[in-house]
Formats: C-alpha cells, sequence, structure tokens
C-alpha cells in the first residue's frame, strides 16, 4: 500500500484558489491512475490524501512505484493551472507481509508517511 499526502496543499488553496485546488486533486488522482495497472486499486483517502493498493507487488517494486509516481507529480505541468504553481507528495510504503491485518496495513503506510514528511516533504519512506 502507498499513501500519498500532497505537500503544503493548504498553500495552493489559500494562494491559488479551492477551484485551483480541486484541479489539481483531479489531476493527481489521474496521474495515479495512468501510472498504475488496471489491477490496481487507487483511491482518495480524505482531504488531500490518496492511497495505492499495488497488487501482487513486493516492496523494492512498490518503492519504485512509489517513487515513480513521485515524479511524475513532482514534474507535471502545474503551470497549466496556475503560473508558479509547483505540486510535490509525500508518499509512505507498507507490506501486507509486515502486518497482521489490513487495518494494520493502513496504519502501517500512515507512519511511513510521517516519517516522509517529517524528513522533507517530496520522499518516499
Amino acid at each position: 500500500m502507498l499513501m500519498f499526502d500532497l505537500d503544503d496543499f493548504k498553500q495552493v488553496n489559500d494562494t491559488w484558489s479551492h477551484t485551483v485546488g480541486d484541479d489539481v486533486l483531479q489531476q493527481v488522482a489521474e496521474l495515479l491512475r495512468s501510472g498504475t495497472r488496471p489491477s490496481d486499486v487507487c483511491a482518495r483517502f480524505g482531504g488531500e490524501e490518496f492511497v495505492v493498493v499495488l497488487t501482487d507487488c513486493d516492496r523494492r517494486r512498490a518503492g519504485q512505484v512509489a517513487d515513480e509516481l513521485r515524479r511524475s507529480i513532482r514534474h507535471h505541468d502545474w503551470g497549466q493551472l496556475a503560473d508558479g504553481l509547483v505540486v510535490t507528495a509525500s508518499i509512505g510504503v507498507a507490506d501486507l507481509a509486515d502486518v497482521p491485518d489490513p487495518r494494520s496495513l493502513i496504519m502501517a503506510a500512515d507512519r511511513a508517511l510521517y516519517r516522509a514528511k517529517h524528513a522533507g516533504t517530496d520522499q518516499v519512506h
């Protein structure tokens, strides 16, 4: 499981408007969908958080996918929405093999996300 949080998203809404913020959320969702396989599940988890459940994927590959998705968000042409707009994401990676149940998986991904945010944002942990 990958858990995403868009870095400093409140600043997007405050600086460019909630309309731009909504457009950012929609484009991030599309980047996640286009950067994953049909068997994977992408969902908005709340606010500016998203989760991606990767099927048949080991921890090493999950980290690679997370970094590819992080880079696709960072390098997307956000200027089409607003001049000077930059969007980045921090991502936590968790493996069902390391936890006893799906609820614990969400908690593990959230803890990894917290470490990524505190390590400086725009990172995968």
